[in-house]
């Protein structure tokens, strides 16, 4: 009886042990603070390598050992959720964040033009980058007749790698682009739109009577429109020339965290009640990258009480005998 008491004991002690490790812990390993970090990116049109694109990252958050993110002050008073749940989550992340950026002419950790191949790599000699959560920016391009618009993206240093179940600290991202044949013909202009979308189901009591978006051209505040309910939550400016960049943000409201995604030549700028902000109580995690590490310790639980329950009738059956 006193072996099978110890038995019991020593696997509840491991049970134990299994469920307090951090999931990050069982499932990659912690991430190594004082390795270097590296990120390459590649502007490529097929196989045409796109030279001379200006590059700027931006570090939104440092990352700890264990995977969470902290966000810097340079980011820290923007409404703006940093919890991507998904690809299009992370693409609306760098999107909205895209026009704070340009606006508030937040510096760059570091800026770099692609070489003849189309490549840039960062640090440059000498540097070395903070591990953490960044945004990463190309500028408007122009090669070949061809107008090159960049797609702002999220990256983390280091990542995981969901095939091998590490962490990679030398990371590598293609930059992704709309782009347009210029014609001399092109004189006509471009009609930009904006949208209000409102996801405060039980709570439109709290919405603001209007909201203030402004509209860039080429990062510089160009005009400033008010929306409401009067006109739907919408406008559209008319016959804007088409050699700038044109980009919509909201001016920070309370309550409301802000998400702005463009589609076609429409702003679609949605408003969610209670949402956290990147400078919240909470802290934001990782986004997920690879398959779902959640059941890993509770299985291992599970089998191990399983086992010991096993045992104890084993036990139990042999003192009976």
């Amino acid at each position: 009886m006193k072996m099978c008491k110890s038995i019991t004991a020593l696997l509840l002690a491991v049970l134990t042990a299994f469920v307090m490790l951090p999931v990050q812990a069982l499932a990659v390993g912690y991430i190594d603070t004082d390795r270097d970090v590296s990120l390459s990116v590649s502007c490529m049109d097929g196989r045409t390598p796109l030279e001379g694109v200006k590059v700027d990252i931006y570090l939104v958050a440092e990352v700890d050992e264990c995977g969470e993110l902290t966000v810097t002050e340079a980011f820290d008073g923007f409404n703006v959720n940093i919890r991507g749940e998904n690809d299009d989550a992370w693409r609306a992340v760098a999107a909205t964040l895209e026009g704070y950026v340009l606006r508030d002419r937040i510096p760059a950790v570091a800026s770099a033009k692609t070489n003849n191949k189309g490549q840039v790599s960062f640090p440059e000699s000498g540097d070395r980058l903070t591990q953490g959560l960044y945004l990463v920016l190309s500028h408007r391009h122009i090669q070949g007749g061809t107008r090159y618009d960049f797609s702002p993206f999220m990256v983390v240093l280091p990542v995981q790698d969901k095939a091998e179940n590490v962490w990679v600290y030398e990371v590598t991202a293609n930059a992704k682009y709309d782009s347009e044949i210029m014609l001399p013909s092109d004189d006509d202009g471009v009609d930009i739109g904006v949208l209000k979308v409102w996801k405060d189901e039980g709570h439109e009591n709290s919405r603001p009577k209007e909201i203030v978006v402004q509209l860039l051209r080429d990062g510089v505040v160009y005009d400033t429109e008010t929306l409401s309910a009067g006109n739907n939550w919408r406008y559209t400016w008319f016959g804007l020339d088409a050699a700038y960049k044109w980009t919509v943000v909201e001016k920070e409201m309370k309550k409301y965290t802000v998400e702005t995604v463009r589609e076609g030549d429409v702003f679609v700028v949605t408003n969610t009640y209670g949402g956290s902000s990147p400078g919240g109580s909470a802290d934001p995690t990782l986004p997920q990258t690879g398959q779902l590490w959640w059941p890993v310790p509770v299985m291992i639980a599970a089998g191990m009480f399983f086992v010991a329950v096993g045992l104890i009738r084993r036990r139990g059956n042999g003192n009976e005998k």
